[in-house]
């Protein structure tokens, strides 16, 4: 299963006031393959990720989906919609069994109010991830399928990864080659070509589910181009 790197997002908020929100909030416990929320549903509340990992996904008009992010552990789901009232942006399905923490809306809005300091780190939060997505976004117009695979491998590798000073970084993937294929916006055969790529040139190996970044400055370097 993935992990969190050293600094999960819940770090916006000091150890007492999480401890407040949670208090205001109800645990849920769903299996792997459940939906937690639709795209288009309206915004009843906000969740912290306690246990496992979520997957983000967007549907175009013609029902093609795009898996825009996964979060695990310590990660909050649905801020944008509980602060600013529109209806979800994408629907979340729960990758493996997970646990959340569900505040709602109100509650948590009253809770800004009450903390005023917390806002600066859920607006930290909120910049990272449209940092991320513009970056993404940069990525489909101009990277070629080596270097869009490249990119999201590192990306998992920083957020994600396991690092054995034998091997490199060790990802354990809890999501398939056709979600892999939809993060990055290509087809299943573009994402197998460009591992088998990958592995020629001895910069991963795959098992199992598993990615091993063996030369994490190559595939850092193929994922800037």
């Amino acid at each position: 299963m993935w992990k969190m790197s050293d600094v999960a997002e819940t770090n916006w908020l000091s150890a007492s006031d999480l401890g407040q929100l949670r208090r205001l909030g109800s645990r849920r416990s769903l299996p792997a393959g459940a939906t937690v929320f639709i795209e288009g549903d309206d915004p009843y509340d906000l969740m912290i990720i306690e246990r496992g990992d979520i997957k983000l996904v967007t549907a175009a008009l013609n029902g093609q989906e795009t898996l825009l992010d996964v979060l695990s552990a310590g990660e909050v789901v649905g801020e944008l919609s509980a602060i600013d009232g529109a209806p979800r942006s994408a629907t979340a399905t729960a990758l493996t069994d997970v646990e959340l923490t569900s505040i709602p809306v109100d509650r948590f809005l009253d809770f800004l109010q009450a903390n005023p300091s917390s806002m600066g780190g859920l607006l930290a939060v909120a910049v990272r991830r449209l940092r991320l997505s513009n970056r993404r976004q940069l990525e489909f117009t101009t990277a070629d399928a080596l270097g869009r695979v490249c990119a999201r491998l590192d990306e998992l590798a920083n957020r994600f990864g396991r690092t054995d000073e034998l091997e490199g970084v060790r990802i354990d993937l809890p999501i398939t080659q056709t979600e892999l294929a939809q993060w990055c916006g290509l087809s299943r055969e573009a994402v197998v070509k460009a591992l088998r790529k990958m592995r020629e040139l001895g910069w991963v190996t795959t098992d199992d589910g598993s990615v091993v970044v063996e030369d994490r400055p190559s595939v850092h370097r193929r994922g800037l181009l």
